[in-house]
């Protein structure tokens, strides 16, 4: 897959996972607040010793389980990351663009932008987190549902649903709102990991 091919996908992906996002704004806030600052794609106004402490919590979690966990719950030639094995920096822009486009801006912008703030509203934080953060992770256990047992899927479940709910922490608690934090410490972790898969050190 070439360059131009690849942009194209991150494209679609962000445009994918924007379209309910600015349709709801178009519906209910368009005069209210431009798109941008209420999805969260906003300037940083938080506490940064929060967001560094959500940063070292989520690297730590990531070493965990993808070093003591994923490798005993997921064969290796399922997840995308694993595509890139072996591949080095050959694989260096392909993984940029799936770490901090494909994945982590999209998701960021969906899960923590759109879904978490509109659930926050209407229930408050610490439910609407609470249930950004279980479909974060039945979104994610679900497309290993069928290459898995029903527990391995639970369990991967439970730890990327923590991850959201610390995603969720992170731009709404520590951030002011903002989901730039988020998205640079969801894209970078994806990014390392897969750096991780491609020079085959995990």
């Amino acid at each position: 897959m070439n360059i131009l091919e690849l942009l194209r996908g991150s494209v679609f992906q962000i445009a994918f996972f924007s379209f309910i996002p600015i349709i709801w704004w178009l519906l209910t806030a368009r005069k209210k607040e431009n798109f941008f600052s209420w999805i969260g794609l906003k300037k940083v106004d938080g506490d940064y010793k929060k967001i560094f402490t959500c940063v070292f919590i989520f690297a730590f979690s990531c070493i965990i389980s993808q070093v003591f966990l994923v490798p005993n719950l997921v064969p290796d030639n399922v997840t995308i990351q694993s595509s890139y094995a072996g591949k080095g920096f050959s694989a260096l822009i392909p993984i940029l663009l799936f770490s901090m486009i494909n994945t982590g801006l999209s998701e960021e912008i969906f899960f923590r932008g759109f879904l978490g703030k509109r659930l926050c509203s209407k229930f408050g934080f610490t439910t609407g987190n609470l249930i950004q953060g279980l479909l974060f992770g039945l979104l994610h256990g679900a497309m290993l549902f069928i290459v898995i047992t029903p527990f391995k899927a639970l369990i991967i479940t439970i730890i990327t649903g923590f991850g959201g709910w610390l995603l969720g922490y992170t731009a709404e608690k520590a951030s002011g709102g903002s989901i730039i934090p988020s998205w640079l410490i969801h894209g970078i972790g994806n990014l390392i990991l897969s750096m991780l898969q491609a020079f085959s050190i995990i």
